[in-house]
């Protein structure tokens, strides 16, 4: 079972889930999310569907974010209503997977994981913000693993806001790709990371990079307060040798808007959502670096010339009943193009439900998702997760129990995970 936010990466070089995003200040305050599956085989994050943990710039900062530390900032100055003290925070996951990574049908292993993500945000002016965090984590590797783990910058964004129509963030950040890239692992259902169907492999989604993230500009804005959204991203900057890999994505909100940058696959029950997403990306004269595997055939490790292009739709159904509970209903599909591109397209569909009220110290939560991605000219992969989720102070501090069933075009395996996740 993965653990937090493991190393996010599509294709765009070896992916681990996706993380959350940080914490950020003001409106995207740190509840802020592409992307992980357990760190036995990795499960969920590029993160990085390349965006590490990810906070939601419309949920509520993380509770003792005021905590120990430096004394806090002095209040703003009347006339200065946009200066807001630094945000810090913490989060954790951690869990175990029962499953053999060589024998995947044999529970008769079990491996554990886990990641630490700090993070920051705050306000120079009321024009400029900065954010930023570093990831550690521990876990099986396909070399083995070890005790020492890693640490790594997950986010370093320079802000610029000039209207709610014109924000331009320049750095190291999730790549707007789609909903689960935006939510990673922290602010979703399944404890699982979309798309990591083969153990230690990127996801199957949209490219990205490690833990989701990549490194680029992404210019974005939203209208009546958040009921319409808009992203526009360069990304792979770092890197002259490869062309840039570009970005562009539109959400709808039909009932309470989504403000941020950031946005949740599941608000437990605190807002009503009913949201649609399309998104699409595309990267011309890919280098062999920059693209995935080579198809059957390829010679491996040969330069290449190709054009890789993906489009995506996501649609998340999210309602309080009340004395009934909360029902949430979420499904995407992708389709991707180009020569050396090893899967012609992939989907997940999920349903879950929320209890009204407390069994014991927290709600539970059934929740079942089907996952498909079809290979070129081979029989689909395909992954059922059931899960039973514990949900104690929302998503700061959840438990998740479950069962995975996969059949990658006839190889099979089941697994059984655990997992725990606290923010602080």
């Amino acid at each position: 079972m993965v653990l937090g936010i493991l190393s996010f990466n599509r294709p765009a070089g070896a992916q681990a889930q996706p993380e959350a995003p940080p914490a950020p200040a003001g409106e995207d305050a740190l509840n802020a999310a592409p992307a992980t599956e357990p760190a036995s085989p990795p499960g969920d994050a590029s993160a990085a569907r390349a965006p590490a943990a990810e906070a939601h710039a419309d949920a509520p900062a993380p509770r003792g974010a005021e905590g120990p530390g430096p004394a806090a900032p002095a209040p703003p100055a009347e006339g200065e209503p946009w200066k807001k003290p630094v945000s810090v925070a913490a989060w954790a996951r951690v869990g175990g997977r029962l499953q053999n990574p060589s024998a995947r049908e044999r529970m008769d292993r079990l491996l554990g994981d886990g990641e630490l993500d700090l993070m920051f945000s705050g306000e120079i002016n009321r024009f400029i913000g900065v954010q930023g965090a570093i990831v550690a984590q521990f876990g099986p590797t396909p070399t083995g693993g070890n005790m020492a783990g890693s640490a790594t910058l997950r986010d370093a964004i320079a802000k610029l806001t000039f209207h709610d129509l014109l924000n331009v963030w320049l750095g190291r950040m999730i790549v707007p790709s789609d909903r689960s890239a935006f939510s990673g692992p922290w602010s979703m259902g399944p404890w699982n990371y979309p798309g990591f169907f083969e153990p230690y492999a990127p996801p199957i989604g949209p490219r990205q990079g490690p833990l989701g993230r990549n490194d680029g500009v992404t210019v974005w804005g939203k209208a009546a307060g958040g009921l319409f959204k808009y992203y526009v991203g360069a990304f792979n900057l770092h890197d002259s040798s490869v062309s840039p890999l570009y970005t562009a994505r539109v959400n709808i909100s039909l009932l309470d808007p989504e403000p941020a940058y950031y946005q949740k696959s599941t608000y437990l029950g605190e807002k009503s959502i009913l949201a649609l997403g399309v998104a699409g990306e595309v990267q011309r004269e890919g280098s062999v670096e920059s693209l995935p595997p080579p198809a059957a055939g390829a010679p491996p490790g040969v330069p290449r010339k190709d054009t890789f292009g993906e489009v995506n739709a996501d649609l998340l159904f999210e309602k309080n009943l009340g004395a009934a509970g909360t029902l949430t209903l979420e499904g995407a599909v992708y389709k991707y193009f180009g020569e050396f591109e090893r899967f012609d397209y992939s989907y997940f569909a999920l349903a879950s439900y929320l209890t009204p009220s407390n069994v014991g110290v927290g709600k539970l939560q059934p929740l079942v998702r089907l996952q498909q991605a079809k290979p070129k000219g081979a029989d689909p992969f395909l992954l059922i997760d059931a899960q039973m989720g514990y949900i104690i102070e929302g998503h700061a501090a959840r438990v998740a129990l479950g069962y995975q069933r996969s059949d990658l075009s006839g190889e099979k395996g089941n697994a059984l995970f655990l997992g725990v996740q606290v923010q602080k």
